[in-house]
């Protein structure tokens, strides 16, 4: 079992190797913007939609008013809206979005046989422990039958009720015996299933053609060029990836850069926990702005 859950652990730890991917390069130098920026609100339009990412105009549209909203609800005024004059928001599919599916399949997959093995890491052994506590009381119970079997007398006083219960003793023994070896066999076969399922899921990471320690690459961008802004979305996996990054990018628009903490929208990769605008979002943006 030691060697399982190293194989696990082995797994788990190749996995968190490559489940973030950058939104952009850690090393993006943004712009010093006037503070004025902030005092009325930025105007965005949804620009160039590559067909290949399989999403309407309406949904993309949802989902930047759902990153715009992130910044607007937080501070109680209007930053970003919607307007025909605003900046382009472009969606342009490349390798970077085939790439991130790829990873986002094989990440789905991985998760499944971490489902499956999990259970068995965290009770199987318990369940050998617990077979054996049985194993042991079985065969102190057989011991002491084979004494009183030793020490009977046929021509005792009571020896043919004595013999019956003797008889039963073992008959009884005979059944738990026949119930041990059956839970012994399930375990054993809980077991390989376990063995097989990890190997399987190790498989998955050899032979996958994702590469799991890639070099990040950029999912969004925010470029400002002579006071003009551009946000280019290169890739996402779901919905909440694609707020995410939109939201990230909109504070970039306002001069905003990246921070230390991987649950903030602003921190230069993408994971998980981002789902809302946190204090180190917030006031990276007051700092900017002078709120």
């Amino acid at each position: 079992m030691q060697r399982l859950l190293q194989l696990v652990f082995v797994g788990i730890l190749i996995y968190l190797g490559f489940s973030f991917w950058q939104k952009e390069q850690p090393t993006l130098a943004l712009p010093v913007l006037s503070s004025g920026l902030c005092s009325t609100p930025l105007g965005w339009k949804l620009g160039y939609l590559d067909p290949a990412f399989n999403l309407s105009e309406a949904e993309a549209t949802a989902a930047i008013e759902q990153a715009a909203q992130m910044w607007n609800q937080a501070f109680g005024r209007t930053l970003l809206q919607q307007d025909a004059q605003g900046f382009s928001i472009d969606f342009r599919y490349d390798e970077r979005q085939q790439q991130l599916l790829k990873q986002h399949l094989l990440k789905r997959n991985l998760d499944r046989y971490d489902q499956a093995i999990s259970p068995g890491i965290e009770q199987l052994p318990q369940k050998f422990a617990e077979l054996q506590q049985q194993i042991d009381s079985f065969n102190q119970q057989n011991a002491r039958l084979q004494q009183d079997v030793a020490a009977y007398r046929a021509d005792g006083p009571n020896a043919s009720s004595e013999r019956e219960q003797l008889m039963r003793r073992q008959q009884q023994l005979q059944q738990e015996a026949a119930w041990l070896d059956q839970q012994k066999q399930q375990l054993m076969r809980d077991q390989d299933y376990l063995n097989e399922t990890i190997k399987q899921r190790n498989e998955l990471l050899t032979t996958a053609k994702t590469p799991t320690q890639q070099v990040p690459f950029e999912v969004g961008l925010m470029n400002i060029k002579a006071g003009q802004r551009t946000m280019t979305i290169f890739a996402f996996a779901s919905n909440q990836d694609l707020v995410a990054t939109l939201a990230h990018e909109f504070g970039h628009a306002f001069g905003v850069g990246h921070t230390d903490t991987d649950d903030s929208i602003m921190y230069h990769s993408l994971t998980s926990q981002q789902t809302a605008l946190t204090p180190t979002d917030i006031a990276a943006l007051q700092a900017q702005c002078h709120f």
